[in-house]
């Protein structure tokens, strides 16, 4: 009866991993590949409306020229401010098609996403940027501006999805449902010990997360039970263990406030976005995601390090050090 709950468990995993694609009807996640991106530009990650024209840009539409200038960055459109009241052309290359449109777009800047201010019209990211993900890398909140969440840092304190904006983060969510979350989670949790003072020499902030996934079948863990767990596995050198990486949880049924639950983009969680467990997910200084992968990958014949587990953390982390 376990076995046969087991492989249910995993049907509707697979089930939900396979959905990540858009379908022949154009449902699905539309997650940008190579193809996409490949003619470049600045890619639209989410639209927040404006007073004029913002109604004909899409998620995905490839920004190539703003009023007659070819811009390839954010900061360059950062630099032309959409936001100040005045009508912008913009030639965009649709999403999906790459069909050539011109659109007029007049914004002014919005204070409605506290703590963020004078936000433009659009998140946007560099497409080349975003391009420089592996194809396992691009699950379902790629390319999306930084979804709901509300995390509790075990040393106190609360994050919400609009306060993750203005710093890098490398964000691991990992359950222990079994042995094997478990242990990619605790492998992981050891890299990430000795990378951290790499990372933070970047400015990558670590956020090791602990949620339940779908199917989960143990409790989550409280405060107290992390510490313990983070002792337990933590990785000695020289005969002593290495600082922890910061601990975040879920907020539990008392701390849960639902007004809490903010982000970058109205009504998409990252909660609602999480299918196998540990799932590393990237975010630039903008809030962009640049890297969601799930699970494990598989390391190429070539890779220096084979063991999946290894492969799939310290790949991510080479990408925050290098690319992020």
């Amino acid at each position: 009866m376990q076995k046969l709950a087991r492989v249910l468990a995993l049907s509707g995993l697979f089930a939900l991993l396979a959905c990540d694609s858009a379908s022949s009807s154009g449902k699905g996640f539309n997650i940008p590949k190579e193809k996409d991106l490949k003619p470049g530009g600045v890619y639209v990650s989410y639209n927040m409306g404006c007073e004029k024209g913002c109604d004909q840009v899409q998620k995905g539409d490839l920004i190539q020229k703003i009023d007659g200038q070819t811009v390839k960055t954010a900061e360059e459109v950062d630099k032309i401010n959409l936001a100040d009241g005045k009508p912008h052309k913009l030639d965009l290359l649709a999403n999906g098609s790459l069909a050539p449109k011109q659109v007029s777009v007049t914004a002014t800047a919005k204070n409605n996403l506290p703590p963020l201010k004078d936000t433009p019209p659009f998140w946007y990211v560099s497409a080349e940027k975003l391009n420089q993900a592996p194809d396992w890398a691009r699950r379902r909140m790629f390319a999306h501006a930084s979804p709901m969440v509300q995390l509790v840092s075990i040393n106190g304190g609360i994050l919400d999805g609009r306060q993750l904006f203005g710093k890098k983060r490398l964000i691991v969510y990992w359950d222990w449902g079994d042995r094997v979350e478990e242990a990619n989670a605790v492998g992981f949790m050891q890299v990430l010990q000795k990378a951290q003072t790499d990372l933070a020499g970047k400015n990558v902030e670590i956020m090791f997360t602990h949620v339940s996934f779908p199917g989960s079948r143990k409790q989550p863990m409280n405060d107290s039970d992390l510490r313990a767990w983070a002792e337990k596995f933590g990785v000695e050198e020289n005969g002593q263990k290495l600082p922890m990486v910061p601990f975040y949880r879920r907020p539990n049924k008392t701390e849960f406030n639902e007004a809490r639950e903010l982000g970058m983009e109205n009504a998409y969680t990252v909660m609602e976005n999480l299918g196998q467990s540990p799932a590393i997910v990237l975010l630039d200084e903008r809030g962009i995601v640049r890297w969601h992968s799930e699970g494990l990958a598989t390391p190429p014949s070539d890779a220096e390090v084979q063991k999946p587990d290894q492969y799939t953390i310290i790949e991510a982390v080479k990408f925050s050090l290098e690319k992020l």
